[in-house]
């Protein structure tokens, strides 16, 4: 199996992209009273229209399609609508190191002082698989870590927070995610928050199916679905 980029040049004039749970549903015939049960394989579902496409763009497109040899490779896809997380873009990495004194070389005497870095926003404690929130810290402190409905990578695997959190004064959050955590993940894994990306495979071997208009522009929507 091969994985595949995602072509910069190729975005979709209309979009489909959610999170496909996967869950068991019992209904009493007696009572109508409901069970439900969550079970492994949520997955990302997607399906992008790209049209008009001119003859350079449909080419592009046709080839990676192509390539993609039906279900059997894969390509990274992030979602078109959440390519930047919606919280403070600081983060403690970007404050100097230390030390600090005011321009008459005068220092801080109540035992405070600036907040010095850590780096980009990371894991803070590990994660085990199955997880529904994780710890972090490495953001601004005080401010909005991540929005609900931002999208985090994490091991190469795509998550959403589910509400809105804020950092604390260290700079540490707590974040709910979707889907429960693929895997156990080590402390100091890094968070990836600028088009964090899932590899999806096409849903089946006709999504290359391409009617073109008069004019020679061409009409491609694509459906695909997490690689698990």
């Amino acid at each position: 199996m091969v994985e595949y980029a995602w072509p910069e040049l190729l975005r979709p004039s209309r979009l489909v992209f959610y999170l496909q749970h996967n869950t068991l549903r019992f209904v009493s015939p007696v009572t109508r009273a409901t069970q439900v049960m969550r079970r492994e394989g949520a997955r990302w579902v997607a399906e992008a229209s790209f049209e008009p496409l001119n003859p350079a763009k449909a080419g592009l497109l046709e080839g990676l399609l192509a390539a993609l040899a039906g279900s059997v490779n894969t390509v990274r896809v992030w979602d078109w609508r959440r390519e930047f997380p919606t919280g403070d873009p600081r983060s403690q990495g970007d404050v100097p190191s230390g030390p600090y004194s005011f321009s008459d070389a005068t220092i801080f005497t109540d035992g405070t002082g600036l907040v010095v870095g850590s780096g980009n926003p990371a894991l803070a404690a590990g994660a085990p698989r199955g997880a529904l929130s994780i710890t972090t810290a490495g953001w601004w402190p005080g401010t909005v870590a991540v929005g609900a409905g931002d999208h985090i990578g994490l091991g190469g695997r795509l998550y959403m927070a589910t509400e809105t959190v804020v950092a604390s004064g260290a700079g540490t959050a707590t974040i709910p995610i979707a889907p429960p955590l693929r895997e156990a993940m080590l402390v100091s894994t890094p968070l990836v928050l600028t088009k964090p990306s899932v590899p999806m495979r096409l849903i089946s071997d006709d999504e290359a199916a391409n009617p073109t208009r008069s004019g020679r522009f061409t009409a491609i929507t694509v459906r695909m679905e997490e690689a698990l």
